[in-house]
């Protein structure tokens, strides 16, 4: 984590007035201290990845094939740093790994009743993007773009909502 360049990338984050010092508390001013830290690094990323990309391709519209997003090392460098803290301090901690499965099950089980449910339940301009869909593959495509859409909460709450209906419906 600390070699080359990204000593001086943590060095930037930590220096920012923004970053949240020591452990950080279930408090609700914790949360808030985090999720300001959280708003304040996206800004940051996005900004310099946008400042870069007009720099490189100029001010006119950026269409399709027309430009690359262009990433600033540092903020590639602070991006790194991050990824290396969440892997250690979040993605490794105790019941990661089974909770991560369960949110894949339920998943799978969500776009298994949207796709048996389509269009009805999907989101208005999903509902004709599906009707629209040339066959199979391209309706679960829009079935994908539909759990993508979803907050993890709102989800949970799809997944209950349509297993249920789906389980009434079955001959028992």
């Amino acid at each position: 984590l600390y070699e080359g360049g990204d000593l001086e990338a943590v060095e930037r984050l930590r220096a920012s007035p923004w970053w949240v010092r020591g452990r950080a508390s279930g408090s609700a001013a914790g949360l808030v201290a985090l999720k300001s830290m959280t708003s304040e690094l996206t800004a940051r990323f996005s900004l310099a990845a946008a400042l870069a990309t007009r720099e490189r391709y100029g001010e006119g519209p950026l269409r399709r094939y027309a430009a690359d997003l262009v990433v600033p090392a540092e903020q590639r460098a602070e991006c790194a740093v991050l990824k290396a803290v969440t892997a250690r301090w979040v993605m490794n901690r105790d019941g990661v790994a089974e909770a991560q499965t369960r949110e894949r099950e339920l998943l799978v089980e969500l776009v298994g009743a949207l796709r048996e449910a389509a269009p009805a339940p999907l989101e208005p301009l999903l509902q004709a993007a599906w009707r629209d869909a040339r066959d199979d593959g391209a309706r679960l495509r829009v079935v994908v773009d539909q759990v993508a859409r979803l907050t993890d909460i709102s989800a949970v709450r799809w997944h209950e909502r349509l297993c249920q209906q789906i389980h009434r419906q079955r001959p028992g």
